[in-house]
């Protein structure tokens, strides 16, 4: 039996062992903080040296972050968002069981968010012939896509739930509107529970991008429909809602709240609302790439803190 359980033992370090020092790559691992710390040109050189050398010819990896690394460096004269998408298409032929698609999942994001967003561009340009061929391009790099009406809409169709508008707002606590202001707070409690009720029915809809229905969601797509049915409109990207919204402090931050992350304060790539507040500990309901609609800590999670830029109140 304990031979058996040895054996096991064994076989599983032999499968995933290769995975571990990958993950462990003291090269990748720099490559990938300097890719955080946003010195494109720098990962480029690198990675351009590194898939041509025997050892990481084959390296998901190293092609993954040369191709964001030349899309980062695209409005530059010597770089090209063509070279960039066909060493991606590399990585992918790589990539073949995903694995790193998972790992590396919010830098992909980016790469996605940027052909979309030339995508929406080119529509609203008049443009439309231009876009259809982008967006082919785009269907033929990822998966889990919305049709090209959805993918370019500027706003979810929905039937509100109610039929006046809804405030969220910080009520004015003074001598002389006090009765106002208590009735006010329960008004604005009342309706925050609306939006995160609604935003609650949806936990375990399938990510999309692009989508802005409950056949699947994209981060800013969810946020933008959830507040539709409550008849608060807001812009269609994570980088407009957090322009258009009122910023607060986060000691201040409460249920109902939009919370955006990314590189920095202009370079949104993903929101989420504010559904729990407990201590220290902010909760978000948001559009997870990996999960779809679900729910999850912020503040001491790894990932989400670091990233954190800022925090908005919707008002009237």
């Amino acid at each position: 039996m304990i031979f058996i359980k040895n054996y096991i033992f064994l076989l599983g370090f032999i499968f995933f062992s290769p995975l571990l020092l990958i993950a462990q790559d003291k090269t990748i691992d720099k490559i990938e903080m300097l890719y955080d710390q946003g010195n494109f040109s720098h990962v480029l050189k690198k990675t351009a040296k590194l898939k041509n050398t025997s050892e990481y010819k084959e390296s998901a990896p190293i092609f993954l972050f040369n191709a964001l690394a030349e899309y980062q460096l695209k409005h530059k004269a010597k770089y090209s968002e063509k070279e960039a998408l066909n060493t991606f298409k590399k990585y992918i032929s790589l990539d073949k069981n995903r694995e790193y698609s998972i790992t590396y999942g919010n830098y992909i994001y980016d790469l996605q968010l940027g052909l979309v967003n030339e995508i929406r561009a080119l529509e609203k340009a008049n443009k439309s012939d231009i876009a259809k061929l982008k967006f082919t391009e785009y269907n033929q790099l990822f998966e889990n896509n919305v049709n090209f009406e959805e993918m370019t809409a500027t706003k979810p169709k929905v039937k509100v739930n109610e039929n006046k508008p809804v405030e969220i707002e910080i009520p004015q606590n003074t001598p002389d509107n006090k009765d106002e202001s208590l009735a006010t707070k329960e008004t604005v409690k009342l309706k925050t529970k609306k939006v995160i009720k609604e935003a609650k029915k949806h936990i375990g809809t399938p990510y999309k991008y692009g989508g802005i229905t409950p056949k699947g969601f994209d981060c800013s797509g969810f946020t933008q429909y959830v507040m539709a049915k409550n008849n608060v409109q807001i812009p269609r990207t994570a980088l407009a809602q957090s322009q258009t919204s009122k910023k607060i402090k986060q000691k201040n931050a409460k249920v109902g709240d939009l919370v955006f992350f990314g590189s920095s304060k202009n370079k949104i790539n993903h929101v989420g609302i504010i559904s729990q507040v407990d201590g220290d500990k902010i909760y978000m309901i948001h559009a997870s790439s990996s999960k779809g609609i679900m729910i999850s800590e912020i503040t001491t999670n790894v990932y989400w803190g670091k990233r954190l830029q800022l925090i908005t109140r919707i008002t009237k």
